[in-house]
């Protein structure tokens, strides 16, 4: 049942967070610093792993703690993860992480006259599989939707623009952009709200630059729909799959 949620995230990684990076506010983007995939990489070691220590998980992925939990609170807020801190002595995280998958917790307790033991705060994540499903399920159905928008319209909006930041965006890239909260376009850098540039659209008797660029918009578009019918096929099979089992069950019930 597992493997069915784990495929299910790896499929969504790779088409609504390939593009996304670690970077903070006001940090410019380069060549050498540009750490685009990183949301895959974690995604895909989360897929591998039950409750682990965000610590731990940095040093297996070679991240900075930091950057690895800038990531993590963005999909703590999509609803793809789920976090939690705990007070612990040092040796109590260790033993902790050594037992991810165990449900009880280990309490450390000190002997009448002995030294006080330093409690640390330590955060622990996991993918949220109670709610994975209807969150894949709802992107794909507003990712579609703004696809076919964008296929049949004629004149294209090319560009999209933050007005807190003045960060501007094309159709295509702010497809990925879309937020769970209110089904507007948002800023990578400063989560502002974008809004249509109105004076910008392609022009239907243009050069043959806008037509090029028309035509490879068009073309990409449609790259992008075809990939959010496999997910979709995939998440329908995933339902079919519960339905069966849940089935299984109730027969089980009805006839033990």
């Amino acid at each position: 049942m597992v493997d069915h949620y784990n495929k299910l995230v790896k499929l969504a990684a790779r088409a609504f967070y390939d593009d996304l990076t670690s970077k903070g506010e006001n940090q410019p983007k380069s060549g050498r610093s540009d750490n685009r995939g990183i949301a895959v990489v974690i995604l895909d070691a989360l897929t591998r792993r039950q409750w682990v220590r965000e610590e731990d998980l940095a040093k297996d992925l070679k991240l900075h703690t930091k950057q690895l939990r800038r990531t993590l609170r963005f999909f703590e807020e999509e609803k793809i993860i789920t976090r939690e801190y705990r007070r612990e002595t040092a040796k109590g995280a260790k033993m902790y992480s050594a037992a991810t998958a165990a449900t009880v917790d280990v309490q450390l307790t000190g002997k009448e006259g002995e030294e006080k033991v330093k409690l640390h705060t330590h955060s622990y994540c996991c993918l949220d599989y109670a709610q994975i499903y209807d969150v894949v399920r709802y992107r794909i159905h507003r990712m579609k939707k703004l696809l076919k928008d964008e296929l049949d319209n004629k004149n294209t909006i090319e560009e999209y623009i933050c007005r807190k930041c003045g960060k501007r965006y094309n159709a295509l890239d702010a497809l990925r952009l879309v937020s769970f909260e209110d089904d507007d376009f948002h800023c990578e850098s400063c989560n502002g709200k974008l809004e249509v540039e109105s004076d910008k659209f392609v022009a239907q008797e243009g050069g043959d630059g806008d037509e090029n660029a028309r035509r490879w918009r068009h073309e990409k578009l449609k790259d992008m729909l075809q990939k959010m019918e496999v997910i979709y096929d995939f998440t329908m099979l995933f339902v079919s799959f519960l339905g069966f089992i849940l089935w299984i069950l109730l027969f089980k019930i009805c006839y033990s």
